[in-house]
């Protein structure tokens, strides 16, 4: 049995990863910088304050790294992007140092990142070797991915999953897109052949911890479904399931900006990223085709 503790648990992917993890009857504890609703035990830290509850280690075999400011919670100007960076670098510091000077027994360490990591790579399909972009995003997961490396000096197997865009109930880009829809209107980022790179929450999950459970895997993967589609293609899709007709409403990246500063520039990237490596890894996807993962969201 693992026992796994978790950092950035109260997040979208981290708080349906721990109910997924207790279904499976993994042991797991939550490493945060508030108390918990008491479902699993949760030890503090303060990676401002380099203060840490050295407790947290005890008996865990894998650590799952998510804790990171949200990207799409603000609009993003020089505070805010500083905080994006710093909340994901020196957080991950901190954590290694930590494990550095503390007895413990943690093999594993799968962490977060992105598809941002690429940027816009308009007709390219992108695998892991792809240089990653000269864009902030890029950085940041270049960056990140770098210091979770280091745990590799310490002997513990470091593995950063590239997600793509997480599809998931009543949360994240579906709240988003399916909003208008409601209101029989759907929002355009023009063109709208650029190619989303999406996967079920479900999924992403699962292959946190399938990247537990495989030794072999190492390095960077794409945490992406097998099947990318335009964002014409993904409200088309979204519409048929919602069974709603709707108007077009163009968004032009000049208008948006004003809404969301420079994180509009992610809204109209291209990005088609492979899951050839995940797949070849053995992972299989309960949710490969956009239909079905959203069917299964949008069900009552």
């Amino acid at each position: 049995m693992k026992n796994i503790l978790i950092t950035g648990a109260s997040g979208l992917i981290g708080q349906r990863l721990t109910e997924i993890l207790l279904e499976k009857s993994f042991i797991v504890r939550h490493l945060s910088r508030k108390k918990g609703d008491g479902m699993v035990p949760t030890f503090i830290w303060n990676t401002e304050k380099k203060e840490i509850d050295k407790t947290a280690f005890e008996n865990a075999d894998a650590i799952i790294h998510l804790a990171g400011t949200n990207i799409y919670e603000k609009r993003w100007n020089a505070a805010v992007k500083r905080n994006i960076y710093n909340s994901r670098i020196n957080g991950t510091q901190f954590l290694i140092q930590s494990l550095k000077e503390n007895p413990n027994q943690v093999k594993t360490i799968v962490s977060a990142s992105g598809i941002g990591y690429y940027g816009n790579r308009k007709n390219e399909i992108v695998a892991e070797e792809t240089e990653p972009a000269n864009s902030f995003l890029g950085n940041v997961c270049h960056d990140w991915e770098n210091e979770v490396r280091k745990a590799e000096t310490i002997n513990i197997r470091a593995v950063q999953l590239r997600t793509g865009i997480v599809l998931a109930k009543n949360s994240g880009a579906m709240k988003e897109l399916e909003l208008p829809l409601k209101f029989f209107i759907h929002p355009i980022f023009l063109p709208g052949s650029q190619h989303w790179s999406w996967i079920h929450i479900d999924d992403v999950c699962n292959l946190f911890i399938h990247a537990i459970e495989n030794q072999n895997m190492i390095g960077a993967y794409n945490a992406v479904a097998p099947q990318s589609v335009s964002y014409a293609e993904f409200i088309k899709t979204l519409e048929r399931v919602m069974r709603k007709k709707t108007l077009p409403a163009p968004a032009t990246k000049w208008m948006l900006k004003i809404i969301s500063g420079e994180f509009a520039e992610a809204l109209f990237e291209d990005c088609n990223c492979s899951a050839q490596k995940v797949l070849d890894a053995g992972f299989q996807f309960q949710f490969p085709e956009l239909e079905k993962a959203m069917k299964n969201l949008l069900s009552e």
